[in-house]
């Protein structure tokens, strides 16, 4: 699976988290930023995006890292 693809499922993992508020709003203006600049799938970009799934939703993370979320 593209990384590309990766980084769509685990922004879906983001923004469907009921969790999301235990992202830090620092962590959260970073990703917007990274979002805003479409550089979500590589680089920092990626790594934000990882950092903030794993804070909110640990296991449905691992899931789309896997190929298996949805």
């Amino acid at each position: 699976m593209s990384r590309r693809r990766v980084a769509e499922q685990l922004l879906e993992v983001l923004m469907s988290s009921v969790n999301s508020n235990l992202v830090p709003p620092e962590l959260g203006w970073e990703l917007f930023g990274y979002f805003v600049e479409d550089e979500l799938w590589h680089g920092k970009g990626f790594r934000v995006l990882l950092k903030a799934c794993r804070i909110c939703e640990p296991e449905k993370t691992q899931r789309a890292l896997r190929g298996e979320f949805r």
